[in-house]
């Protein structure tokens, strides 16, 4: 079943709107703007409103980071959030709007879509920030293949690392998405190999789960021991 998809753009080009709300068929619009926009904000009102689609305006004073970041999450109804698919466009020029853009999509676990170019429009889409948290087997399948440091056939990493290979195949997805990993065909065998960007995010990882550990006392860590 198909969510229904809710875009919260923060109002720059109105052709980026306008062109987003086509290409990415929404059903339900957030416009953050400025008093300054006002004007542009009630023309999008009344085109969107027209063909069908919910408008919630959010005015948010432009150089109050913290007010944009609590409009824009206060604004969004969170029994939502699990039942649709939320998108952020960022395509603003003001550092305060593009950061609070960011920040907030990070909060609710939504994807963030850029708008670039000028004669020709291009949409770019950065991942749902939740696979920055890498849980405990994806950090395994990136660690293993960075230690391979080649292309590894997906089956090898199955057996390595004990992950039924449906599990498997749905880990390598996601972090293929997050552009972690990539994934192509050699003589009819799926081969994996981990990114620039993957080894990255696994190695600050790595050193910050080792700082948390470092920070507790032998006998704090005799107790987790035994407590697990």
């Amino acid at each position: 079943m198909i969510k229904p998809r809710i875009h919260v753009a923060f109002l720059a080009k109105k052709e980026n709107i306008e062109y987003l709300a086509v290409r990415r068929s929404i059903d339900e619009l957030y416009i953050i703007h400025t008093s300054d926009q006002d004007e542009l904000a009630d023309y999008l009102i009344d085109k969107f409103s027209k063909l069908g689609i919910t408008v919630t305006p959010v005015r948010v004073i432009p150089d109050d980071f913290t007010n944009i970041l609590s409009s824009t999450l206060s604004a969004l109804d969170s029994q939502k959030l699990d039942l649709c698919d939320i998108e952020f466009s960022v395509s603003s020029e003001n550092c305060m709007m593009t950061l609070a853009a960011c920040i907030s999509a990070a909060i609710v676990k939504a994807s963030i879509i850029y708008v670039k170019g000028n004669e020709v429009f291009n949409i770019a889409e950065v991942w749902p920030s939740q696979l920055v948290n890498l849980t405990h087997q994806k950090r395994e399948i990136l660690s293993y293949l960075e230690n391979n440091n080649k292309p590894v056939h997906q089956k090898e990493i199955a057996e390595e690392t004990g992950i039924r290979q449906s599990g498997l195949s749905r880990h390598l997805r996601n972090l293929e998405l997050a552009g972690y990993v990539t994934r192509f065909r050699i003589s009819r065998c799926k081969q994996v190999q981990i990114t620039e960007l993957g080894c990255a995010v696994l190695h600050h990882k790595q050193i910050r789960k080792k700082r948390i550990w470092s920070s507790y006392t032998p006998q704090m860590l005799e107790k987790i021991q035994t407590v697990g």
